[in-house]
């Protein structure tokens, strides 16, 4: 077919990737503390158990 003519392909403006740093906000300041809090506390209490077994076991 000489006579059709290729298609163009429509320009797409390019996406830029939004990042939002969750430490900026206060939920995510929020998740961060209670996170780092129940890690803190599970490590006690494991440290406590190992402990309680070491002495009476």
């Amino acid at each position: 077919m000489p006579e059709s003519k290729k298609r163009k392909k429509k320009p797409q403006p390019e996406q830029e990737t939004i990042y939002v740093n969750p430490l900026k906000k206060k939920w995510g300041k929020v998740v961060v503390m209670v996170l780092v809090v129940a890690f803190l506390l599970g490590l006690i209490a494991t440290t406590i158990v190992i402990m309680y077994q070491a002495v009476f076991a």
